[in-house]
């Protein structure tokens, strides 16, 4: 562990002298014998201590103390005076002294007071650096609860895709919310490419897909991603690569949304497939319909006909009038079995489409 730096500031050389032997084994020290130099060696280099004397030549040490403080410099000041008065030592307190000591003093008691100030430098330092990481951590958190719920919000949005169109538009939406720049293709038949605002795919983006739909789930080149699916790949073309963290997260989210596009996608195709399937089944019974009504009509008019013509001609066979009371309910029963038959199909074509209706219902 390096030790800590300690600057004395002191026009006595004399008591700079017993102060570097007392304390050069326990720090790395630096004395200077006016404000001038100390002021210089102040804009390149802060120490953890300084010992300040309060009444210097050229400028007090109140006044540099307060200046150390307006800069922002992390350094503590442990003042050093010849007077020890209440005044005083209020003096070293306002301008952001740490502590305190009178001349002439005795060793242990630079020794301690020093030290306590090391320890205090030391604390308040971990303190901060603990401060930032704790800020850092928090920052993070909500970056990726943010980044999170987008994607939470890009899957309600995908419930209420039907087509791939309104899919892409979701898509593109938390890309942006993710500060990604992308553009997408879905493989359903001929592959689809989509882009942000409806502008075109350049012909070397429609290659890499090409080449590289077939990469495994994520793959990296340059300062870009793809990510592949069956279906689905997209492109990101600013992959941050340069924060590790950041790369990291953003590829856990990446592969997340691609497992939800290549789901939905295949829910939307399952869906226009049994739409279609639905449209020809309808057409067909329409067809069906239309052709049964037709020949209704014509085998019902070849029965009141062959009818006519029977219950005509039973003066010509001089039947008797059992026989012909026989034949005419003969030909009536035959006339309503057939009726029958095309009742049964009717019933059947009711329940056709009431299987339809329930089919579209639970799209």
């Amino acid at each position: 562990m390096s030790m800590q730096t300690v600057w004395v500031v002191d026009d006595d050389r004399d008591y700079c002298q017993l102060i570097a032997e007392v304390l050069e084994d326990d720090y790395e020290l630096r004395v200077f014998y006016n404000a001038r130099d100390y002021e210089v060696a102040i804009h390149d280099e802060h120490p953890e201590v300084i010992l300040m004397d309060i009444n210097l030549p050229d400028k007090d040490g109140i006044t540099l103390c307060k200046e150390l403080v307006e800069n922002g410099t992390d350094s503590s000041v442990l003042f050093v005076s010849g007077m020890n008065t209440l005044d005083e030592r209020l003096r070293a307190y306002d301008a952001g002294g740490v502590d305190f000591i009178a001349k002439p003093f005795e060793l242990k008691e630079l020794i301690a007071k020093t030290a306590a100030v090391a320890s205090y430098q030391a604390k308040k330092k971990m303190l901060k650096q603990s401060e930032s990481m704790s800020r850092d951590m928090a920052f993070q958190s909500m970056t990726e609860s943010s980044q999170y719920g987008s994607v939470m919000q890009f899957f309600r949005q995908c419930f209420l895709c039907d087509n791939f169109d309104d899919l892409a538009k979701a898509f593109f939406d938390v890309m942006q919310q993710l500060n990604l720049k992308t553009c997408l293709e879905i493989r359903v038949g001929e592959p689809k490419y989509y882009v942000p605002e409806n502008t075109a795919i350049s012909p070397i983006e429609a290659n890499i897909f090409e080449l590289l739909d077939k990469q495994g789930r994520l793959y990296d080149f340059g300062s870009r991603t793809i990510c592949n699916d069956k279906h689905v790949s997209f492109l990101i073309k600013n992959m941050p690569l340069d924060d590790e963290v950041l790369y990291g997260r953003l590829r856990d989210v990446i592969a997340v949304i691609i497992e939800g596009l290549e789901a939905r996608v295949l829910d939307i195709q399952r869906q226009q497939t049994l739409q279609m399937v639905l449209d020809k089944i309808q057409g067909l019974l329409a067809g069906v319909k239309t052709s049964i009504m037709e020949n209704d009509k014509r085998f019902s008019k070849a029965l009141t006909n062959i009818t006519t013509d029977i219950r005509g001609s039973f003066h010509v066979l001089d039947m008797t009038l059992e026989q012909e009371e026989y034949f005419s309910g003969l030909v009536e029963r035959h006339l309503k079995e057939a009726n029958s038959a095309g009742d049964a199909f009717v019933r059947l074509q009711k329940s056709l489409n009431s299987v339809i209706q329930e089919i579209e219902s639970g799209q």
